[in-house]
């Protein structure tokens, strides 16, 4: 990416427009994603193609979903504009469903250097669409990327960890400082990659998103106080002993595996 290329489009800060400039780290991200020419790739936000353009360089077709109409305009300009089928459109209110049912038996690899004031909504969002999945890289600000990993003890833990981790095996790829995007951000970054697991169908996918938001909600509402008074309306006490859940517990310091136990339960009780 080149000084040229950056004086041709004046970053839109409502979009979350923060370019990765910094050539070794990326090609670092393209070798540690092990692409293969019959990859099928979507990538979400292109920018200025500094992912999208190595990835052409290995996969014979990208899909990019961008909201820019002047980023679009830059990409037919490249000469790679006939390896990526481009979509103007808001990721968010991107049809998945239609999109991944045109075929059904193709398994994508999503990328993106995600703009940080949609990045968790949209993973939270692709969770419905797992099954065709093969994994996904994004970048997350440090602080998000530090409650998707967190542990339960940790103060980090919450929602968000229990939901992504339920459903994805979620590994660090590479620490990202603020200055390796233009212009800079105000917090650094890591770049992630989530693996699906796939012990799921969609509707178990559907049914288990649906009781583990419930159970989360209720649970981390209010941090400090004790299980037995955040889902007093969900479980008794009884049968939170159980499953070996101590009543008197705070939902930091509950496992993701005791989470499935009260979500099983839910489903069978409520749904």
């Amino acid at each position: 990416m080149n000084r040229f290329t950056y004086e041709r489009h004046i970053p839109v800060k409502r979009f979350g427009q923060n370019f990765l400039k910094n050539k070794t780290i990326i090609n670092t991200i393209i070798q540690k994603m092990h692409l293969k020419t019959i990859d099928s790739v979507i990538e979400i936000g292109p920018g200025l193609g500094a992912l999208t353009f190595p990835i052409c360089n290995i996969v014979e077709k990208i899909t990019v979903l961008e909201i820019d109409e002047n980023i679009i305009f830059l990409l037919l300009k490249s000469k790679y504009y006939k390896h990526v089928k481009m979509i103007l459109t808001d990721v968010i209110k991107f049809d998945f469903h239609y999109f991944f049912s045109l075929n059904t038996s193709i398994l994508y690899r999503l990328i993106g250097n995600l703009p940080y004031n949609i990045a968790t909504c949209l993973l939270i969002n692709l969770i419905q669409y797992n099954v065709y999945i093969f994994d996904m890289h994004f970048m997350f600000q440090k602080e998000v990327a530090h409650r998707l990993l967190a542990i339960p003890g940790n103060k980090k833990y919450g929602k968000l960890s229990v939901l992504a981790q339920y459903f994805y095996k979620i590994i660090p790829v590479l620490d990202v400082d603020r200055y390796n995007f233009f212009p800079a951000p105000k917090v650094d970054s890591v770049f992630l990659r989530f693996i699906p697991y796939n012990k799921f169908n969609q509707n178990k996918i559907n049914r288990y998103f649906f009781a583990l938001e419930q159970i989360t909600r209720m649970a981390f509402q209010h941090r400090r106080k004790f299980l037995i008074n955040n889902l007093s309306k969900l479980f008794s006490e009884k049968t939170l002993l159980k499953f070996n859940i101590n009543p008197f517990l705070r939902a930091e310091d509950v496992s993701i595996h005791q989470y499935y136990l009260l979500a099983k339960n839910f489903l069978k009780l409520y749904v």
